[in-house]
């Protein structure tokens, strides 16, 4: 009879979670289910997906959703048998808008995030002035940069489409994803599609139309099956989806309250030290946690990947929920939300019209918002105490929507240092680091910091790194031909 194999997940969030099922997943199509301990440091298992009820309020602490378009997200909830619970957004009102001079304008129709594709939006939208659309417009005929190495988002932008571009409407919009500072970000990193488009087609505009007509003569041929909107989420929150895991892994030992301290390979094993004085001895092991949590555990069984490792900024995020009564806003509300300029010298990064976006987030007649505030280029408002970020909030919703009265609840929730800088050059950082990590057979790396931030990203390089782990596993089972 085969001897169990035994793996050791350190970190309980979407990453940990996720290579844990796909592990199990792959146990018991091979007949030989490793024995799998997750090690989380808290109390509770998610990690940033936070989903909770109050006064028929359904809040999100963390992600309120994720993106159609990675099939990762998706593919794990038809797993685990929970597609009926997944809802749409509000397709009344598939919008946002963009703060411009006093007052909220809305995005184009058809633009996507630093560039246009239907030509009419574009030049009748009050969001520009006739000046930067000239500019703008240039792009068509601006020649590809030579040098093909990795560029910021900001540069990109600015040479491609002009300064007022990247001030008014690039950075809010991506700053509404990242929560970084566009003059640092990787554009490959973090946005390789209008690299590509700029390559293939020589401009980034006539890429995204060329690209918009194809699509659309493939959808007419082969209309089939459901539709989605672009951003998905659970009728019971994102938790719904991390509950769900766990439920379906009874085999699992989840050691919670445990906090790992260091890993070292010992004897072809690998050795997981706790706080608390435990060690757990492990075929293989994988550290699904923030980069510079892997640190320390690295620093004296594997220094060259520790340094890379602490390499990669974070920047810290809080999110505070608000509940109103919808009369008391005269705002319309006809959209998703909004963002914020970071050149307009306001302090808030963006808010989600959360109740208008997703169905059941609030009672009828009343509205729920989420704002977000910190990142790289709101440092300073995050670094306020909880009664005056609060303050804050509602001075600046006051500002944008008009709302003159306290909300009947808010409740703010800090995430620090938990949104990863793809600074130039990630990419090139992360080839050094799987060079590295070649070096250690068994010990692997999950999590937001390489290679993607989002849900589905997190899901699909835990699914990739736990079928990694299960090849490795089975080679281990193979007795050795002399």
């Amino acid at each position: 009879m085969k001897s169990k194999k035994k793996v050791v997940i350190i970190g309980g969030g979407i990453s940990g979670l996720a290579t844990a099922y796909r592990l199990r997943e792959l146990g018991r199509e091979a007949g030989n289910p490793p024995e799998i301990i997750l090690v989380e440091a808290t109390s509770r298992l998610g990690g940033v997906i936070e989903s909770c009820s109050r006064d028929g309020f359904l809040l999100e602490g963390g992600p309120d959703s994720f993106i159609s378009e990675k099939p990762a997200g998706y593919e794990l909830s038809k797993r685990l048998g929970i597609v009926p619970e997944i809802i749409g957004t509000n397709h009344k009102f598939r919008r946002s808008f963009i703060y411009k001079k006093g007052r909220l304008v809305p995005v184009p129709e058809g633009f996507y995030l630093i560039a246009p594709s239907q030509i009419p939006a574009f030049l009748t939208t009050p969001l520009l002035d006739w000046r930067t659309k000239f500019r703008m417009g240039c792009e068509f005929f601006i020649p590809g940069r030579e040098n093909q190495g990795d560029e910021s988002v900001g540069s990109f932008v600015r040479r491609r489409f002009g300064e007022t571009t990247l001030q008014e409407i690039a950075q809010p919009m991506i700053g509404g994803i990242y929560t970084a500072d566009p003059e640092f970000l990787s554009l490959a990193a973090t946005m390789p599609q209008f690299l590509d488009l700029e390559r293939q087609y020589g401009s980034v505009i006539r890429g995204l139309i060329t690209r918009k007509k194809l699509r659309s003569k493939n959808a007419t041929q082969t209309a089939s099956g459901p539709r989605y909107s672009l951003f998905l989420s659970f009728r019971e929150g994102m938790e719904s989806l991390t509950r769900a895991i766990v439920a379906q892994l009874p085999e699992v030992s989840f050691r919670m309250n445990a906090f790992a301290t260091e890993v070292r390979a010992s004897s072809g094993k690998w050795k997981v030290a706790l706080q608390r004085g435990e060690v757990l001895e492990a075929d293989a092991v994988c550290i699904a946690l923030s980069a510079f949590q892997a640190v320390p555990l690295l620093l004296k069984a594997a220094p060259g990947i520790s340094c890379d490792l602490g390499m990669i900024p974070y920047e810290s995020v809080a999110t505070v929920n608000l509940a109103y009564k919808r009369s008391e806003i005269p705002h319309s509300l006809n959209g998703f939300g909004f963002v914020v300029p970071a050149v307009t010298g306001r302090k808030i990064v963006a808010c989600s019209f959360s109740s208008v976006k997703f169905a059941g987030r609030a009672p009828q007649e009343m509205v729920l918002l989420r704002v977000f505030a910190g990142g790289a280029l709101h440092r300073q408002v995050y670094a306020m105490d909880d009664a005056m970020l609060d303050h804050t909030v509602k001075e600046e919703l006051r500002h944008y929507l008009g709302i003159e009265t306290p909300p009947l609840f808010s409740s703010i929730k800090r995430y620090p240092k938990t949104m990863p800088q793809y600074r130039v050059g990630h990419l090139g950082l992360m080839k050094s680091v799987q060079s590295k990590l070649a070096g250690f057979p068994g010990l692997y790396l999950a999590g937001n910091a390489y290679q993607g931030i989002g849900v589905p990203d997190c899901i699909k390089w835990a699914e990739l790194t736990a079928e990694s782990m299960g090849q490795f596993l089975t080679e281990r089972e193979r007795p050795e031909v002399s």
